[in-house]
């Protein structure tokens, strides 16, 4: 009897071991804390204001959209004793001449020619072109041309299928370098405001640029303007609108800079200065 009780003592003694006691547990380790997340950049404004600012820039509502809207060049021919050179487009989704359907309310300076072709050789103030086949006279040397399609109140169409960007040669040598890698380099392209404005057409003034190879979502780059002497930032590709503008003459300077607020490297990226007219009634 003792043999078999030291034996079955021997065995409960080996299972409580086995077992171990449960009231000593160790708890487990506790789940590790949830990554914590980085908080998220905060959105740049779409317009920095200067200090002190008399006049009022901000984003235009939105137009129209023509989502269909496509230009192609399909012809450009040479001169062969003169400078000019006669362009023809295929145009498709958007009526040239026909009144952009929001024309009358945009309250802005309107064509009454209508819809049209921006056409913007090396940078140069855009002529408007309302068929798709015209004859413009180049200049020596290098050529840059940039169209985009326009609506009636001469705000571009922003999508890659509404523009064109040609380069050619014609005899001579240019007074200015217009080299740039049209399909790499962030370019700037000034458009409106231009000319003469009547106080009939309204107090707004349209602010348009067109861009290439950046559209400003990246946060390198932003566009400086600088109106009647007041420098305004621009950090989204919009058209805007300017208000507060006394009758008589204004001036606007378009830039393309970095972060830093340098000039990106570029033969079109300072407009230069323009001016354009705002007359009574």
């Amino acid at each position: 009897m003792t043999m078999k009780y030291q034996a079955l003592t021997l065995v409960g003694t080996l299972l409580l071991a086995a077992c171990g006691n449960p009231g000593t547990e160790t708890a487990p380790p506790p789940a590790p804390a949830p990554d914590t997340l980085a908080a998220a950049p905060a959105a740049r404004p779409d317009v920095v204001a200067p200090a002190n600012a008399t006049l009022k820039l901000t984003v235009a509502p939105p137009a129209t959209a023509f989502p269909d809207a496509t230009l192609k060049l399909d012809t450009m021919v040479p001169g062969k004793k003169t400078m000019d050179v006669k362009f023809t487009y295929a145009v498709g989704g958007f009526e040239l001449k026909a009144q952009t359907p929001d024309a009358a309310t945009r309250g802005c300076a309107n064509s009454k020619d209508g819809q049209h072709i921006h056409f913007i050789l090396n940078n140069k103030p855009y002529k408007a072109e309302y068929t798709a086949g015209f004859t413009e006279k180049a200049d020596p040397g290098r050529n840059v041309v940039l169209s985009f399609l326009s609506r009636s109140y001469h705000e571009s169409l922003k999508h890659n299928a509404a523009v064109v960007v040609n380069t050619f040669t014609m005899p001579g040598t240019s007074a200015d370098s217009t080299a740039f890698d049209a399909a790499q380099d962030p370019t700037l392209f000034y458009s409106r405001p231009k000319g003469d404005y009547k106080q009939l057409d309204g107090d707004k003034m349209l602010l348009d640029f067109y861009l290439l190879n950046t559209d400003l979502t990246d946060k390198d780059y932003s566009v400086r303007a600088t109106i009647d002497g007041e420098v305004w930032t621009i950090n989204k590709w919009e058209a805007y609108f300017i208000e507060g503008l006394a009758l008589g003459k204004h001036t606007v300077r378009l830039e393309l800079v970095d972060k830093e607020g340098n000039l990106v490297p570029g033969p079109f990226n300072d407009s230069g200065v323009r001016e354009f007219n705002y007359l009574g009634s």
